[in-house]
């Protein structure tokens, strides 16, 4: 293992598998960082690290190193390609020997891998220093930090009481709270589904990721296709934004309009290629994401956990006959997706209709996201869009949607079958 235990200092691990939004092809992604594939109590232990190996195998079936070979490095790839891998010997009898042979090149790629997470942890760390701590209770939710130059306002936090029929006190960073119903629904305040719950935000969260989703012009995208161009019902098409946030190469995006049953004209906008899915991780390490996947990793007590797409979900109106739906099911618990308020219309209602395990009864309560907390939903956990009609505002309600889950040899085919 020695070959990886370079890699897991600074609580960063060598490789993580994921797969792609837009085509469903399979990608392996080097030097990611620990914030998104973390071990429970940070502890990784040889078990975790073999059962990643196997599912990287079983991820990417093309392209399998022989026997006593462990994938150290990927080649960069172009826009058409998605990623390549060589390989390394390391024979167990001789391991030492093995590290003094690699070549200069990969020492080079070991330095820079390590001068970029420096950055990115110096960014973070400063970030955590304007809050005043690395995770202290906010004594007001409404205290959200702005990025530099952004006016955007949330909505209060009353309006979420207001909007709510669920109990929905603030929550500190990493705080994980099972939702629950309001005693006006049950008085015993039972909780609405085994894998519904709220995660506490880092008040810098949703800063970072606007600045993110503005840096690289798709807010004014979302707001662009959703007025002067949107696609119809069951299409989808590319979208290629500047090179702010990935070393000079621009990124690839793939724009997605669900079916008509969705009732709503509601758009997708995930990462089309692995340097963006990159991109995009990067943004998350730096909004704080990893106190979410070590709540989560806590709770329902999973070993590791890998975000396997991320993007922008988006809607101007919807009608009350929306399409219930869940994202996950028969997971075992192991998949979940979060959803992050990024931007909110002003004096707009609730978001979203969540029901509990009775659906179809009449057991389906209204929320009001906020940045103080994101909104988890694993296993058979209904919910859709709540009705809506934005357009006299000229604005576009935003969300941010991360799909993550524990990949094990069980549920791979199961996880990397879906196409949220």
């Amino acid at each position: 293992m020695k070959i990886l235990s370079g890699r897991i200092e600074k609580g960063r691990i060598s490789s993580i598998a994921y797969v792609g939004q837009a085509d469903m092809k399979t990608h392996v992604s080097q030097s990611c960082r620990s914030q998104l594939f973390r071990a429970r109590r940070c502890k990784v232990s040889a078990a975790t690290l073999i059962t990643s190996l196997i599912v990287t195998a079983l991820l990417w079936p093309n392209v399998l190193c022989p026997p006593g070979h462990l994938p150290v490095a990927a080649a960069a790839a172009s826009e058409e390609d998605t990623s390549s891998t060589t390989c390394s010997s390391t024979p167990d009898e001789d391991e030492d020997d093995a590290d003094d042979t690699s070549s200069d090149d990969e020492e080079d790629e070991d330095e820079d891998e390590d001068e970029d997470y420096d950055r990115e942890y110096e960014r973070v760390s400063a970030f955590r220093r304007a809050e005043g701590s690395s995770g202290a209770r906010a004594t007001d939710p409404d205290d959200i930090l702005s990025a530099p130059g952004d006016t955007y306002k949330p909505p209060p936090y009353s309006d979420v009481w207001k909007m709510s029929d669920f109990i929905v006190p603030p929550l500190r960073p990493g705080e994980l709270k099972m939702l629950r119903w309001s005693d006006e629904w049950f008085e015993d305040k039972r909780p609405v589904q085994n894998y519904a719950a709220r995660v506490g935000l880092p008040k810098h969260t949703v800063a970072v990721l606007r600045k993110y989703a503005s840096d690289l012009g798709m807010l004014e995208e979302m707001n662009r296709t959703h007025y002067d161009d949107p696609l119809e019902p069951g299409t989808g098409r590319f979208h290629v934004t500047p090179a702010v946030h990935s070393g000079g190469h621009p990124l690839k995006w793939y724009i997605q309009r669900p079916g008509a049953w969705y009732a709503s004209d509601m758009h997708w906008f995930s990462c089309a290629d692995e340097r963006t899915h990159e991109s995009f991780l990067r943004a998350l390490a730096e909004a704080g994401i990893d106190l979410l996947l070590d709540a989560v990793a806590e709770e329902y007590e999973l070993d590791g956990l890998a975000v396997q797409g991320v993007g922008f979900v988006a809607a101007t109106h919807a009608d009350q006959d929306g399409y219930m739906h869940w994202d996950w099911s028969k997971t075992g618990g192991r998949a979940f997706n979060i959803l992050i308020p990024l931007e909110q219309v002003p004096g707009s209602g609730p978001e979203l209709y969540l029901a509990d395990d009775t659906y179809p009864s009449d057991n389906i309560g209204e929320i009001k996201l906020h940045p103080n907390w994101g909104l988890l939903l694993g296993d058979d956990s209904w919910h859709k869009t709540h009705q809506c009609d934005h357009r006299p505002s000229g604005k576009v309600r935003a969300t941010v949607s991360i799909y993550f889950a524990e990949l094990t040899p069980s549920n791979v085919d199961l996880v990397s079958a879906d196409v949220t």
